[in-house]
């Protein structure tokens, strides 16, 4: 019988979306209530919206789906 990583990307893949999702969440009320730093703003979404993108794909390859 062979090892499979299939749940264990699966897993990471989960990991990983809900980190994007809590970054963009932080960086929303953070900066965009708080501070009012369009910049950073901005700069956390985009790496909050990069690291859940990078979830969902782990995801989908973790579940076997192309």
């Amino acid at each position: 019988m062979l090892y499979s990583d299939g749940p264990m990307i699966f897993l990471l893949g989960k990991a990983l979306q809900v980190a994007g999702m809590l970054t963009l969440g932080v960086a929303l009320v953070v900066y965009g209530l708080g501070e009012e730093n369009m910049n950073a703003e901005l700069a956390w979404l985009l790496i909050g919206s990069v690291v859940f993108v990078i979830g969902y794909g782990l995801t989908r390859r973790g579940a076997g789906r192309p």
